[in-house]
């Protein structure tokens, strides 16, 4: 089954500050030291009900807290988006705490960051809203990936830390995301935030419903944070965030988040121009079951390939894994384009994809001439940024489709009415005279679900309007 759930977003925009560069978890011993399934021994004042997590599922089922005519009327009502989100942080922040000060003063005068941070997290903020308002979760969250990654969905840190959440591979794999050849789910943004979320719910957990010490953990991991409140405890001193002795980025991760926080909740900002953005939807995820080939699903949707990509940054290749059904992300504009395109086209055909061994003599010119393709379409395909291959390196081939797509494309524009036959769908319809299926429905005026029949007249040429 496949389907269709508008979230938001648009189209990533370039540009990345510098990452956190150990991620949110800094020490491998520290993990090692603290398992996420079973807590070690704490000092009994620290031992209250622990809540538990199911660290098994994919996101959380809880509801959303208010229903579709609600939100509509919150998002007329407000249609800047870091406002509403600002109208949803509950956390407490010590606004005269010298480490909050000093990371607002440092946002404060750095105004260009957040302008830049806010164009990267245009595509994704609303998504991630809507995920943490189904768990009803702090909303201050949604804030993570501007310290983690500036919201570069692509960032890897010195520390091997992948993707907006910047989460290390184990502990991905911990709490539900994938990998294989063809894909890294930390770079997947709606998988990575649903194992980040699922994570946070964990740490929160473990302690005792403390946001704040959650956070902290999120850093630096719940082993270290967990000693500091033993070490503490020792002393006869106080245990929350505050009172510990952590490593320094620790000591400023939260406060850079408690501060962005604070400033968002000020009407004026302090004085700080933040961009607006809108408070609604910008993209859809389309559930595709089967391997896909990227460059074809872009084309029959009608958007730019490497657009597609961008918003897709988890697949290493040209491809979808050929092992498990698959989310992708389109604008909201090209998504029923794309739904059908997936829907009408059958399995064996949604993957022009092949596999070729380099041998001796070989050059990424050579065997694009070879196997009708490009060289700038083998080096998409298989994430080169030179030419330089090596004699048994296997390279992916997708070009097979592109080639026939474009040789066929000035012979079927000769004519701009097609009489459909049976079998036809819009897809094959749609690649045969390369167009795409949105320009299909459009010229025809047909419904999103249309039927064909054979016999039927279809315009196929913007020259026939």
């Amino acid at each position: 089954m496949r389907r269709l759930c508008i979230i938001t977003g648009a189209l990533l925009l370039a540009g990345c500050q510098g990452l956190n560069s150990s991620g949110h978890q800094d020490s491998t011993d520290d993990k090692a030291s603290s398992s996420l399934y079973q807590k070690s021994s704490i000092h009994a004042s620290l031992q209250t009900h622990h809540r538990t997590t199911d660290l098994g599922r994919a996101y959380s089922t809880v509801p959303h807290s208010s229903s579709r005519q609600q939100r509509q009327q919150v998002e007329a009502k407000q249609p800047d988006l870091w406002l509403d989100l600002a109208e949803q942080m509950k956390l407490d922040v010590p606004l005269d705490h010298p480490r909050v000060v000093a990371q607002r003063e440092w946002y404060l005068k750095h105004p260009s960051y957040m302008r830049s941070v806010s164009e990267r997290a245009r595509p994704f903020l609303y998504l991630i809203k809507e995920e943490i308002e189904k768990r009803n979760m702090p909303m201050e969250l949604v804030l993570l990936p501007v310290v983690e990654s500036t919201f570069d969905p692509k960032a890897y840190s010195h520390g091997h830390a992948a993707g907006l959440w910047q989460m290390l591979q184990g502990t991905g794999k911990n709490f539900g995301l994938h990998f294989d050849s063809f894909y890294d789910g930390r770079y997947d943004v709606m998988a990575s935030t649903r194992a980040a979320l699922d994570y946070l719910e964990y740490l929160n957990g473990f302690f005792d419903g403390d946001w704040v010490l959650a956070l902290a953990a999120y850093n630096s991991g719940e082993g270290r944070v967990q000693r500091a409140m033993k070490a503490n405890l020792r002393q006869g001193k106080k245990t929350d965030y505050w009172s510990l002795s952590l490593p320094k980025e620790t000591q400023n991760y939260v406060p850079k988040i408690l501060a962005l926080a604070a400033i968002l909740k000020q009407d004026s900002h302090y004085g700080m121009d933040i961009p607006a953005l809108p408070n609604r939807p910008q993209l859809a995820v389309v559930e595709v079951e089967g391997q896909v080939d990227l460059n074809m699903a872009a084309d029959l949707a009608g958007m730019n390939r490497s657009k597609l990509k961008e918003l897709n940054p988890a697949f290493k290749k040209a491809s979808t894994s050929p092992a498990r059904s698959t989310e992708i992300l389109v604008p909201v504009a090209h998504a029923q384009g794309f739904e059908i395109a997936m829907a009408d086209m059958p399995e064996q055909e949604r993957s022009s994809t092949s596999q070729y061994q380099v041998r001796r003599g070989d050059s990424l010119g050579a065997i694009a001439k070879r196997h009708g393709t490009t060289v700038e379409q083998l080096r998409q395909a298989n994430n080169l940024s030179g030419n330089n291959i090596r004699i048994g390196q296997s390279l992916t081939l997708s070009g097979s489709y592109a080639a026939t797509t474009n040789t066929s494309a000035p012979a079927a524009k000769a004519s701009s009415v097609y009489k459909v036959k049976r079998g036809d769908s819009l897809s094959v319809i749609a690649s045969r005279f390369s167009v795409t299926i949105n320009e299909l429905l459009s010229w025809n005026k047909l419904p999103s679900k249309h039927s064909l029949r054979a016999g039927q007249s279809l315009i196929v040429a913007a020259n026939v309007l």
